[in-house]
């Protein structure tokens, strides 16, 4: 070949079989731009199934396991199995899950776990349509006096609070065993604690562990990491919630003039005990103005934030908007913000009302339900007078909701599933805000009916948790015991062992 022939090679020149390696390489979106822009890009990765499978997961929300013997066509099918059983709401037989006593509990992927005086019981969720087994442990060789935790499963990690009147210890172990984790260089970190505090927000996100150490009116927030025991941020005042917003931003909720959430980049971070007033963030986003009683109980979520935000009128059930902030509402402004230009203020009106979504919830949520946000999918607890209880399930996921508005049974209103397409205004301005809001963030949804009993067994049930692969709806009207009652998605062909009513 030739000098002139070598540089008239062009990309769209090499074999097929090079172009799908590289187009492998990118994300899920950017392959989507590539099918855009030339026809023969668009007719290979229609016809290739890997290519299929990085862009049905990525439009899903999802990521790739750990490397399985199955192959790519097999992976496919689960997956589509996995996405039917969401959008069609089916579910297999209800299971109850009975633990002792009213520990502290968590539910973190598919892995719900709660504290039993000084040993914890877990319990990793089945998954029919994924091929997971149930499976229950217990560590009882903690020897500790555990006053809450936290877990990873994708990192194997357990972390247990253990406390006195002036410290706070924690102990780094394997979720598995409960052994010192081997990636701590100290299996335990001291943290002085000026005053003893009932409860602890507890986030692990990749290396970085988090607690907020609630308090009135001064909070501390402390962002450890975790390998190194090296504290890296440390942070006091009004504060009134947190959550990672990725893997090296935090997101924080403190009333100043407002209440508004405050973008932390932890690489480049303040001294620690820098009050939040002074913290160096790269922007804000405010929400509309709140009256002077009205606050904000808590924040949740990766890839969606359930902001909760609670009215003076605490009688009434419409004093609880939750607000539904995707990932994608903020990261554009953030992204966008010169290096030169830090603490960037985004009003309401440029982000909230078509990035967000606010929905009345009942009042039966408290920071305790930290789990009713996984991936894109938020579920609340409805109890009607006169009805049986159901679980509102909603659905953020933007392109899952745009190839559901080109079909017709969605539109028709003939699947499971509805769309939401129209503004909603909080009509109780009054009671939480100065002004009426409105949201107009699309989204779908559905009900889960709930049985009043269960093989003879009567439940009352508290709350809606939400995992990978279920829906846990806890029931805390025992004295001596805490039931977990665990719906499972399944695929069409189980669908005749369904125990739940549909409408």
């Amino acid at each position: 070949m030739s000098n002139d022939e070598k540089d008239s090679l062009q990309f769209m020149d090499l074999p097929t079989e090079l172009l799908l390696q590289i187009l492998g390489q990118l994300s899920y979106k950017d392959i989507l731009r590539c099918r855009q822009s030339c026809k023969h890009l668009d007719t290979i990765t229609r016809t290739d199934a890997n290519i299929l499978y990085k862009i049905q997961l990525g439009l899903n929300g999802l990521q790739d396991g750990p490397s399985t013997s199955l192959k790519v066509h097999d992976r496919l099918r689960i997956l589509a199995e996995y996405q039917a059983g969401w959008d069609d709401l089916r579910f297999g037989p209800m299971r109850i899950v009975a633990m002792s006593t009213h520990g502290v509990w968590e539910l973190v992927r598919n892995v719900l776990a709660q504290r039993n005086r000084n040993s914890l019981v877990f319990v990793q969720l089945p998954s029919a349509v994924r091929g997971i087994d149930e499976r229950l442990w217990t560590l009882d060789s903690i020897q500790r006096d555990i006053r809450d935790f936290a877990m990873d499963p994708t990192q194997n990690l357990l972390c247990i609070l253990e406390t006195s009147q002036t410290e706070v210890h924690i102990h780094l172990r394997t979720l598995n065993a409960g052994d010192a984790h081997p990636l701590a260089s100290n299996a335990r970190i001291s943290y002085v604690q000026e005053i003893s505090y009932w409860s602890y927000s507890i986030r692990i996100c990749s290396g970085y562990l988090a607690i907020l150490f609630p308090a009135s009116p001064v909070s501390n927030l402390c962002v450890w990491n975790w390998t190194s025991g090296r504290l890296h941020l440390e942070i006091s005042g009004q504060i009134l919630a947190y959550s990672f917003l990725t893997d090296h931003h935090i997101v924080l909720i403190r009333r100043h003039s407002a209440a508004e959430l405050l973008v932390i980049d932890l690489r480049s971070v303040s001294p620690k005990g820098t009050p939040v007033d002074e913290v160096d963030y790269i922007c804000s986003f405010r929400f509309p103005a709140l009256k002077p009683d009205a606050t904000v109980d808590y924040a949740s979520g990766e890839r969606l934030f359930a902001v909760f935000m609670r009215g003076s009128d605490s009688s009434s059930v419409y004093g609880s908007p939750m607000f539904l902030i995707p990932l994608d509402s903020l990261l554009p402004h953030f992204y966008r913000i010169p290096n030169l230009a830090p603490k960037l203020q985004v009003e309401w009106d440029k982000w909230g009302p078509k990035g967000t979504r606010a929905i009345p919830v009942s009042l039966r949520h408290s920071p305790v339900w930290i789990r009713n946000v996984y991936g894109m999918r938020f579920v609340d607890l409805v109890t009607e007078t006169g009805g049986d209880p159901y679980v509102f399930v909603a659905d953020f996921n933007q392109a899952a909701f745009r190839k559901a508005s080109m079909n017709e049974e969605y539109v028709t209103g003939a699947r499971t599933m509805k769309l939401v397409y129209e503004d909603s205004t909080l009509g109780w301005p009054s009671q939480m805000f100065a002004d009426p809001v409105t949201t107009s963030l699309p989204y779908r949804w559905g009900k889960v009916h709930l049985p009043r009993n269960y093989e003879s067994d009567n439940v009352d049930y508290d709350g809606a948790m939400v995992s990978e692969d279920a829906i846990v709806v806890v029931d805390c009207s025992q004295f001596d015991k805490t039931k977990y009652c665990i719906l499972s998605i399944c695929s069409a062909l189980d669908i005749q062992h369904i125990v739940i009513h549909q409408d």
